[in-house]
């Protein structure tokens, strides 16, 4: 389409994952908007471009409000709802709030969580516990710090562009949005149609509680990418290419 925008075509709205922002979705953004396509890549509250407005009493409550508020702002229906890595809990929140403003969900590498349970359900409790003594110790329990080094599973190799791209933009996780109970009135995912993309060189250890989870319960399509953790940065093309073929 040559950028040309198609109004009817279906818009998508990017949720990022921890320490992250909208920022991390630039290259898939600019491929969905060349083939014509309305893209919303925000960033949550008190982090990314909003990291001045950091606060103790941000939740997973508010994460699931900002992404809610972009739909009403700009009076989205029909949209594709995208979720990375922890983004799978707030658009589960938001699938479970406005349902009929969602054509699909797609967890990319996400977590898929259950109600009442909260980010850090999924994890190992080795690795919960790290993070909260982390924000005890930088911030007083407020948030938790970026990683020093990247994790293995995002693919990024140290001392590249890409690796220095991400490591700078990072900020501070808010606590209270990994800790809070994400509570749903409905199912995990609301009967809408979704799809998973596994995301599995190297797989992410992290998300596979999450994975299994899927490919155990009925009415989900299932993708494979052969790409690692952080794939909407290392493979911007084949991503774009799988939400655009949705």
């Amino acid at each position: 389409m040559n950028g040309e925008r198609d109004e009817f075509a279906k818009p998508f709205v990017l949720a990022h994952g921890s320490w992250h922002g909208g920022w991390c979705w630039r290259r898939v953004a600019d491929r969905l908007e060349a083939a014509g396509r309305r893209v919303f890549a925000p960033s949550y509250t008190g982090m990314g471009d909003r990291v001045h407005l950091l606060n103790k009493n941000i939740s997973i409550d508010t994460f699931v409000q900002d992404l809610v508020e972009v739909f009403v702002a700009e009076e989205l229906t029909g949209a594709v709802l995208v979720g990375h890595s922890f983004g799978g809990v707030p658009i589960t929140g938001v699938a479970d709030r406005i349902p009929e403003r969602i054509a699909h969900l797609v967890y990319l590498d996400a977590i898929v969580p259950e109600s009442g349970e909260s980010a850090f359900s999924t994890l190992p409790a080795g690795e919960a516990e790290r993070r909260i003594t982390s924000a005890q110790e930088a911030n007083g329990g407020v948030a938790v710090p970026a990683p020093a080094i990247l994790p293995a599973a995002f693919g990024l190799a140290k001392g590249t562009p890409e690796y220095d791209w991400v490591a700078r933009r990072l900020t501070a996780h808010p606590l209270g949005a990994y800790t809070r109970p994400l509570m749903l009135r409905g199912p995990t995912g609301n009967d809408l149609p979704r799809t998973y993309v596994y995301c599995g060189s190297p797989p992410h250890p992290y998300m596979a509680p999450s994975q299994a989870r899927v490919r155990a319960a009925a009415g989900w399509d299932w993708v494979e990418l052969l790409a690692p953790h952080e794939a909407m940065i290392t493979h911007p093309d084949e991503v774009a290419r799988i939400l655009l073929g949705l």
